[in-house]
């Protein structure tokens, strides 16, 4: 988590060693602080996540039970190590668990808590495709998407947004989508130049915004009906595509190439928005060109 006066002393100092240390520190102790200060919301963290283990350990032994004990085994652990680094990094952002007023909260909500399922869901997901059980890597997609839109539609309908969750939700969108392409491109259901679009596309997204934050200047994240859209048609191809190899004969080796290309076309076409509005964020906060937003890629950038 990033500070910003830490940030303006670190940009004053040209980002020497010294400075970098200094703000590496100033931050842990920040954060060490917040951790301090809410212990009842760090409890709330690792019983979710100790949920979330329960979770996973009772899918696989629903899978071993099922004969498939060799895939039960690397899907627990595989999950299982997701669990830690991911519960890990909310801990250490635990300071930003407030409401949009800026009162400090004692747990997660819901809105999180489907946030972080679809991260946890992740690794099975992944480990469905590379295995070729595309019924199983289906159904797991599936939930990940339904949480990815009612975390959002909860939290706006119920007055739950946290500027935890506005971090959470765009980040791990990035890091799901970029690992789910690769692994579809390594289990041969995309072409390799698909999975490389997709890798420049999210890559962009995740280290443009990060230089513009950390080298440019104070941003917030808002989503926008373009994002929600270009997610919402992306989901329903990658569905789309594991399900005509799930289905196999006419009708998928029917569907299979239109899909593909699809993704492909829809890909390549965020990838150029990326970059152009990129640049021009980057311009817009340089004070080169004026604009009431800045937008970067799926999400708004602005001033807090």
């Amino acid at each position: 988590m990033f500070i910003e006066e830490y940030l303006e002393d670190l940009r004053r100092e040209r980002f020497t060693p010294r400075a970098i240390v200094t703000c590496a520190r100033r931050t842990a102790a920040h954060a060490r602080r917040q951790i301090d200060a809410n212990p009842s919301a760090v409890r709330s963290v690792w019983s979710v996540a100790l949920g979330f283990f329960a979770a996973a350990f009772v899918a696989a032994v629903t899978l071993a039970l099922a004969g498939e004990r060799r895939l039960a085994e690397v899907f627990f652990l595989e999950t299982a190590l997701v669990i830690v680094p991911t519960f890990a990094l909310v801990t250490l952002h635990i300071g930003l668990l407030r409401d949009e007023s800026g009162y400090r909260l004692s747990a997660l909500n819901v809105p999180i808590t489907l946030t972080l399922m679809r991260v946890v869901l992740l690794p099975g997901v992944v480990r469905f495709v590379l295995d070729r059980r595309f019924a199983l890597a289906l159904a797991a997609f599936l939930l990940a998407s339904a949480s990815d839109i009612a975390d959002g539609w909860i939290a706006r309908r119920t007055r739950q947004i946290t500027r935890l969750g506005t971090l959470l939700d765009p980040l791990f969108d990035i890091v799901f989508n970029l690992t789910l392409f690769c692994a579809l491109a390594r289990a041969g259901l995309l072409p390799a130049w698909v999975a490389g679009v997709a890798t420049v596309r999210y890559g962009l997204l995740l280290v443009g915004a990060a230089g513009l934050y950390v080298f440019v200047g104070p941003v917030r994240v808002q989503p926008t009906g373009f994002g929600r859209m270009t997610g919402v048609l992306m989901a329903a191809l990658v569905g789309l595509l594991m399900l005509v190899h799930a289905l196999r004969g006419s009708i998928g080796d029917a569907l299979l190439p239109l899909t593909r290309v699809a993704l492909g076309v829809l890909l390549s076409a965020t990838l150029a928005q990326v970059a152009v509005i990129g640049v021009y964020n980057l311009r817009t906060m340089r004070g080169k060109s004026e604009a009431t937003g800045r937008v970067v890629g799926d999400v708004r950038w602005g001033a807090r």
